[in-house]
């Protein structure tokens, strides 16, 4: 897969994660009618965690060897989604949306930050399997195009639970429209950065979750 369609997978998987999430509100935020009872709030705020996590994993391996608690929360996963739960318990559904929308661009930049045209097939050694783990292979580790992929498919599952669980639903061909859309002003905007800006007046577009 080239590299430019991970980044554009990515994107399009987490406007589709806060399209979802941004139909739900109320009661329905904090009731457990996802699998496992457990409730939109939560399931965002595990998504929230691995973000961080991989943020962390890619800016830290560029510049020196991953501290113990991150290639432990990779190897111990289940205790890694109760802390980012528990973490978040308390945030408020605006600021999580605001956090997933914020993540999902540092990831990107925080990915292609190093290795230049070959970003994606960059290697994080501290993630490989102990070797009393190992299928007898050697390991060089995930590269930071698997480890995107990885994420991605799990955003996705989830996503597809949440949308059953709670009967929602987004056009994604629209999706990508809107995106398509966005990237063809900014590309407008940096081409007209050296003019002379015309005053106007022009509505704000609301970040998901604002009324």
């Amino acid at each position: 897969m080239a590299e430019e369609d991970l980044i554009q997978q990515a994107r399009e998987q987490r406007l589709m994660t806060l399209a979802l999430a941004d139909q739900i509100n109320g009661v329905r935020w904090s009731e457990p009618a996802l699998p496992g009872g457990v409730t939109p709030h939560a399931m965002l705020s595990h998504l929230l965690g691995w973000d961080e996590w991989i943020i962390a994993v890619l800016e830290m391996s560029a510049a020196r060897e991953l501290p113990a608690k991150l290639i432990t929360a990779y190897r111990e996963i289940d205790a890694f989604n109760a802390r980012s739960v528990a973490r978040y318990a308390n945030v408020s559904r605006d600021d999580l949306l605001g956090g997933l929308q914020g993540t999902s661009a540092r990831l990107v930049s925080s990915a292609l930050a190093v290795g230049g045209a070959e970003w994606a097939k960059r290697r994080i050694p501290e993630l490989a399997p102990p070797r009393d783990e190992a299928d007898g292979k050697p390991s060089r580790g995930p590269s930071v195009g698997g480890l995107l992929r990885m994420l991605r498919e799990h955003e996705r599952a989830h996503c597809e639970e949440f949308s059953a669980a709670l009967g929602v639903s987004v056009d994604m061909e629209q999706l990508r429209a809107d995106l398509t859309g966005e990237e063809r002003v900014a590309a407008v905007g940096e081409r007209s950065a050296d003019r002379p800006a015309t005053p106007r007046a022009t509505e704000q577009p609301q970040a998901p979750g604002q009324p």
